[in-house]
């Protein structure tokens, strides 16, 4: 058989694999790689219980599902904030089409992971058709594209992030099908109007994908990546110019008219993508305007309406001193929280494949150009706050001036460092790359000085340490390498890609992956929440506000340890520990999960709106207001019944981390009294316990000048049928100034503990902490008490009261009471954390008879602020006319019960005997409507943020309904831009029918030119 026979027969057996088939099991070899890297969430089943995917997207996740499952679109979030728009919040992705068959089908948490993976595997997938379609790169360099982008750090670290994921992996194909419009057409080839449509549908899906930021990062990278050859070009040529004129004038020639003309037309190819990018991004914004016309409603009506503060536009900058930390892998400790914005690592490896392409980039077409340029692009303008630039585009420029982390530019850098890794793996494939000694000395010289700066600004840890070096050596060997066996090096540099890769997604987020009863199961005081009785038959449950931090330790912390510590890594076992303690003090989105209704919520995006802020300022001092929610994080001490009460607030969580246990005895010090001359405070709910004494924890503030023996206080305590007994406080006896000194008059008392918080001890003189004074007031026989009630006598200072307990001192028993001087509150649950109930609180509706109008916010605010404002009586309404004017009823007996409360439905009955105002303590917003017995009547802001309407005496039924008119804009505006594309589509299938002849032929009815 000769040569070219086995030849033939080779061919013919081993060579006649499709084209398509091929680059379908390269693609397929990204995702096993894609699943094999992520296999905890795409394989085992385990949750990722940090960072907002755990307490942001699976709440939202889990509503979404709620819904859909039950084929209702969710308009309405009735559990955070008091009432916000569920889908004007473009991070949900209500309209993201990807995201619906998930939410149909798979629980939420499992519908977040499957999008996870889905995302990294389409990144990979459009990091591969750009660069087989762009790049003009084999199937090993476009390969080396879609892996570098999809397992790099950049995206790794955004797995949390679930919307910035998803809107980042459409990014590679935007840039492609850019490319496209400008290609001439083939056969295998998209044509420039399919490739229009195509750009525009992208567009329009990174919008849908919900984060704002993304989408603005994209385009933005999208113009530079456009319009970036154009404007090069005429550079180029004006410098050529300038040249040839200097040198014509050096020899005293002309300068003749073919040189000017050789510089006319720049313009051209410059308007032209212009046009296009345009256009693209105007009909992709319609497309996505069912999404966004909601949003721009929620926006100007939202806490970021003028943009952020100055300083928060610049948070989360990336330092040039930790520049090579970011840039370089991390292996073995996780990555710090404050960092996870600052990971964009892509492998030594890459780096040297990237370095080849440079070195190769003389010739390169224009289209590896822009590739550099959004490379460069987006580690200018990560630095943020070290970058004077930037420092005036936050100040002066919209969509800068509206978004905070600028390292998040750092995925324009991610998106071009891919290119470059592709470009070099492509040389060397081919063996066109030229890698000279020197050019490897220069490379040895970056990555060294790479490390030392990384080690420097990063503080890494041995093992990262020792991971540089080694990826270093590897990288320089086969780069040396490279210059007689390209193709070994290649293979060598991607093995090494993949390892490096993989052993540093170790440090990432989604490696501390747990079990998924760390999402699933119940904690007690979520069941706690659940199990309380509604007000009435389909009414709505009360709220709940959280104060508790979650330094506490699970009581079943042992429990946990035997159950998962086998089954999980230390890290793992950890963030289920975390979340745990997440989960029993809902924090800040899981009462979304679960169908609590909170006071707090947390967004960080549009939400919350900027009145829900302006109403925090009842609750705690303006400079700590949080813009994104967050009252657990901020309040110190529990607000004032009466606000409590408004907003429906009927149980308060907080920890025991304040408590004390002093002789056995064990004191609750979260409420407590502080008490000037004649006030009082009382124990709303005292349990039935059978005791011989009452147990007080207290200090004096402001009494150093009290003499010994000087009363203080007197402590009633009712045994029922009139037996009551009175017990005095003394100064220096049974209590004492608390920050006691030489220049006190009176005795220091028995001292029990020093247990201020840090709120309490600025307030106090800024000292880290005081006297907390314990005494016990006896009684002869054992007996019940029925009140227990404490009056302040001094004439000067005050007696603040931490915390009381009856003790039983024959059994050692004891019974912790609340005592507070802001409301009547009882404990009702008692485990990790505390749970009171407000004995006080006001349903979610009621009637008032009195209202004010305030013609701002402001006024209403210190209306509201007055101590004679009591919420339970009078109402304040906006107005943009005037204020001070009255309008009052006579007051009588009302009946209101909530028949019906559903997110975008509440329905009400009424009952006066006089002219009133119904008050709903949900949030107002545009699109609420209101009908009174079925006739419609305007809905009146009431007390800043909450609805109100108007009723006449006698029984009505009320109805509240969501019907926003931002989302049918939205919908209008999107078919219109559909029908755009549609007009685009028809057209482009007609020209290129044209182009073949058909309808020609068909006219003159010659078939004869067919096919020529």
């Amino acid at each position: 058989m000769t040569q070219s026979t086995s030849s033939r027969i080779y061919e013919s057996t081993n060579l006649r694999i499709p084209n398509y088939l091929r680059d379908l099991l390269v693609v397929l070899s990204l995702c096993a790689l894609v699943c094999a890297f992520y296999w905890k969430i795409a394989l085992a089943g385990h949750v990722l219980a940090g960072g907002d995917v755990f307490t942001y997207f699976y709440p939202y996740w889990v509503e979404a599902t709620r819904a859909m499952q039950a084929g209702r679109l969710p308009l309405w979030n009735p559990y955070l904030f008091m009432g916000a728009p569920f889908l004007a919040n473009s991070q949900v992705g209500v309209f993201y089409p990807f995201n619906w068959p998930l939410w149909l089908v798979l629980p939420a948490h499992q519908s977040v992971h499957l999008t996870i993976v889905l995302h990294l595997c389409l990144a990979a997938l459009n990091g591969y058709l750009w660069g087989r379609a762009s790049l003009r790169l084999g199937r090993i360099g476009a390969w080396t594209v879609g892996a570098t982008l999809a397992l790099g750090g950049y995206l790794g670290a955004q797995v949390e992030h679930v919307n910035q994921l998803q809107g980042l992996a459409w990014l590679p194909l935007m840039l492609m099908l850019y490319d496209r419009n400008f290609s001439k057409p083939k056969a295998q080839n998209p044509k420039p109007k399919t490739a229009f449509v195509g750009l525009v549908v992208v567009i329009g899906l990174v919008l849908l994908a919900g984060h704002t930021q993304t989408a603005f990062i994209s385009l933005v990278g999208l113009v530079a990546y456009g319009l970036g050859p154009a404007l090069w070009e005429p550079l180029r040529r004006l410098g050529r110019r300038f040249q040839a004129r200097s040198g014509l004038a050096r020899h005293g020639l002309p300068y003749g008219q073919d040189h000017l003309q050789s510089s006319q037309g720049w313009w051209r190819p410059l308007a032209r993508r212009t046009a296009l990018l345009v256009g693209a991004a105007g009909l992709g914004v319609a497309l996505a305007a069912v999404q966004l016309v909601p949003t721009w409603e929620l926006s100007r009506l939202s806490v970021r309406a003028g943009g952020l503060p100055f300083n928060e536009r610049l948070s989360f900058s990336l330092s040039p001193f930790y520049l090579a930390r970011a840039l370089l892998p991390g292996f073995g400790a996780p990555i710090p929280p404050e960092h996870i914005e600052h990971v964009a690592y892509v492998g030594l490896a890459a780096l040297a494949l990237a370095a080849v392409a440079i070195r190769n980039t003389r010739h390169a077409s224009s289209n590896l150009r822009s590739a550099i340029c959004i490379l460069a692009l987006g580690l200018f303008l990560a630095l943020g706050l070290y970058n004077p630039f930037y420092l005036l585009l936050a100040r002066f420029v919209p969509g800068f001036a509206h978004f905070r982390v600028p390292a998040r530019w750092l995925a324009l850098y991610a998106a071009g460092v891919a290119a470059l890794a592709g470009v070099g793996a492509n040389a060397l494939m081919q063996q066109q790359a030229r890698v000279s000694r020197r050019r490897v000395g220069v490379f040895a010289l970056v990555v060294v000085g790479l490390g030392v700066w990384g080690a420097l600004g990063g503080r890494p840890g041995r093992a990262t340490l020792m991971g540089w070096a080694a990826g270093a050596v590897v990288a320089l060997g086969l780069l040396l390498v490279a210059r007689r066996a390209p193709r070994l090096a290649a293979v060598g540099l991607l093995a090494l890609l993949v390892v490096e890769l993989f052993a540093a997604g170790s440090a990432l987020p989604h490696a501390r992956a747990t079990a998924p009863q760390a999402f699933t199961s119940l904690r007690p005081a979520i069941a706690h929440l659940l199990s309380a009785p509604l007000p009435s038959r389909g009414g709505a449950r009360a709220r709940f506000l959280s104060m508790s931090d979650i330094t506490f330790d699970p009581g079943d912390l042992p429990e946990i340890e035997v159950i998962y510590g086998p089954q999980l890594s230390a890290d793992a076992l950890y963030d289920y520990i975390v979340a745990a303690k997440h989960k029993e003090v809902l924090s800040p989105n899981l009462p979304l999960a679960f169908g609590v209704p909170a006071v707090d919520g947390y967004d960080g995006g549009v939400l919350p709106l900027a009145r829900y802020v302006t109403l925090q300022r009842l609750l705690m001092p303006e400079n700590g207001v949080s813009m994104d929610g967050r009252l657990r994080e901020n309040l110190t001490a529990i607000p004032d019944g009466r606000w409590l009460s408004l907003f429906n607030v009927q149980y308060v969580i907080t920890d025991k981390l304040h408590d004390a246990w002093l002789d056995d005895v064990f004191y609750d010090l979260q409420f407590g009294a502080q008490l000037a001359h004649g006030e009082v405070a009382a124990v709303a709910h005292v349990p039935r316990f059978e005791a011989t004494a009452l147990g007080l924890v207290s200090y004096l503030h402001g009494g150093a000048a009290l003499p010994d023996g000087a009363v203080v206080g007197v402590v009633e305590v009712g045994f029922g049928e009139g037996l009551t007994r009175t017990f005095e406080l003394r100064a220096g006896q049974h209590t004492a100034e608390g920050l006691h000194g030489p220049d006190v008059a009176h005795a220091r008392a028995p001292v029990g503990g020093h247990f201020w918080p840090l709120a309490l001890s600025q307030v106090e003189g800024g000292q880290p902490e005081g006297n907390d004074y314990v005494t016990r007031l006896r009684w002869q026989e054992p007996a019940a008490p029925a009140t227990v009630v404490v009056r302040a006598t001094l004439p000067e200072g005050e007696l603040v009261v931490r915390g009381v307990s009856l003790i039983d001192e024959r059994t050692g028993g004891f019974q912790a009471l609340v005592l507070s001087d802001r409301g009547h509150f009882r404990l009702v649950h008692s485990g990790d954390v505390k749970i009171y109930e407000n004995l006080e609180v006001l349903p979610r509706a009621f009637i008032v008879h009195k209202a004010t109008v305030a013609p701002g916010d402001e006024v209403a605010l210190a209306l509201m602020s007055d101590v004679a404002f009591d919420p339970t009586v009078e109402v304040v309404l906006a107005a943009s006319d005037g204020g001070g004017r009255h309008s009052v009823g006579r007051r009588g007996p009302e009946v209101v019960r909530i028949v019906s409360y559903e997110p975008e439905l509440v329905e009400i009955e009424a009952e006066l005997t006089a002219p009133g105002y119904l008050v709903l303590t949900d949030a107002w917003y545009p699109g609420w409507e209101a009908a009174v017995d079925g006739e419609p009547v305007p809905i009146h802001r009431a007390d800043v943020l909450f609805r109100a309407v108007a009723v006449d005496a006698g029984c009505h039924r009320v109805v509240f309904s969501f019907r926003p008119m931002s989302l049918c804009a939205g919908v209008g505006v999107s078919l219109a831009g559909l029908v755009g594309l549609v007009i685009v589509v028809v057209q482009a299938l007609t020209l290129s029918k044209v182009e073949r002849g058909v309808i020609m032929n068909a006219i003159t009815g010659d078939n004869s030119q067919e096919g020529k």
